[in-house]
């Protein structure tokens, strides 16, 4: 698909995201039912998730587990405002051969979308620490000669770590970290499970892979800090764009806070992107997201006086 019909696609995921919820009904009446009637009925009395697949704006077929990415299933792709965004930003700077290296994954949505995007010659890695979640990701990469999933945490050393896997409503909140979430009204009836996983940092692995990615996403609920400590030599050689999920202040950032001085450190301005998918630089991201009224968004990091990678 060339980049006026992701772009078209991109388009229909935001007015739906924007619809109201009639609106969404109206769209596709049966199979909005069918979501909705499962989340809220069957999956809040079973607890049992179930497995669907879904076709996504940019022409994969993607496994999911509902009720989580129900969003996916109903509109074909992500509907935060911040996940549109960063989905038209890589739309925009992604280009055929490059490598894309994606930071808690989940079920694959940024990757297969990157797949898409840096074609046969390019490259994806996505790291996903959660098992169940973990096995979607392989579902999802089956048969995709360019894309590879690894069970692993990111971490600033090598070893094990104690991993918790929530239940599949609140998956995408799968964290090393679960203090953040236990004043949270859901957590006490949505517990979850630990489970020991590899950890791997990502300077290691560029070394060992010889690889040089154009651009890195993270979004690992806390562990912001240590997933850039352990390829911050990297980072200072090479200019990549790092793309990081920044919370603000009322929902305990301390590692984004760590991790955004770090990368100052080493050379890297801070961006947000708009609308349009283009990067427009900030400078305090606590002030921004006060004044947007965001919980949330996707901070770009970039090396100052260099331009982005694109190759």
């Amino acid at each position: 698909m060339n980049t006026t019909g992701l772009l078209k696609g991109l388009k229909k995921v935001t007015n739906l995201a924007r619809a109201t919820k009639f609106q969404r009904l109206l769209n596709n009446p049966v199979k909005y039912l069918k979501a909705i009637v499962f989340r809220d009925f069957f999956y809040a009395r079973h607890q049992r998730s179930k497995g669907v697949v879904a076709p996504t704006f940019f022409g994969t077929d993607m496994h999911l587990l509902l009720p989580a990415s129900t969003d996916i299933y109903l509109t074909g792709g992500k509907t935060h405002d911040s996940e549109i965004r960063l989905a038209h930003f890589l739309i925009n700077q992604l280009q055929p051969g490059n490598t894309f290296v994606d930071v808690g994954a989940h079920y694959g949505y940024f990757s297969l979308l990157a797949a898409q995007l840096v074609g046969p010659q390019g490259l994806v890695f996505a790291f996903e620490a959660a098992p169940a979640t973990f096995r979607i990701l392989q579902q999802n990469f089956t048969g995709l000669i360019n894309a590879h999933c690894r069970h692993n945490a990111v971490a600033d050393t090598q070893g094990e770590l104690v991993f918790y896997e929530f239940p599949n409503l609140y998956s995408e909140y799968n964290a090393l970290d679960i203090n953040q979430f236990k004043n949270e009204e859901w957590y006490a009836t949505a517990p979850p499970t630990a489970v020991t996983v590899a950890a791997v940092p990502l300077g290691d692995f560029f070394q060992q892979a010889s690889l040089l990615p154009q651009v890195i996403k993270i979004d690992v609920e806390g562990a912001e800090y240590n997933v850039i400590k352990g390829m911050q030599d990297f980072l200072a050689e090479h200019p990549v764009l790092v793309v990081m999920e920044y919370l603000a202040a009322h929902r305990s950032n301390d590692e984004h806070v760590l991790a955004e001085k770090l990368l100052r450190s080493l050379g890297y301005g801070t961006f947000i992107i708009d609308r349009e998918g283009q990067l427009a630089a900030i400078t305090d991201i606590g002030s921004y997201l006060v004044e947007q009224g965001l919980e949330s968004d996707n901070v770009v990091f970039k090396k100052e006086g260099i331009p982005a990678p694109d190759q």
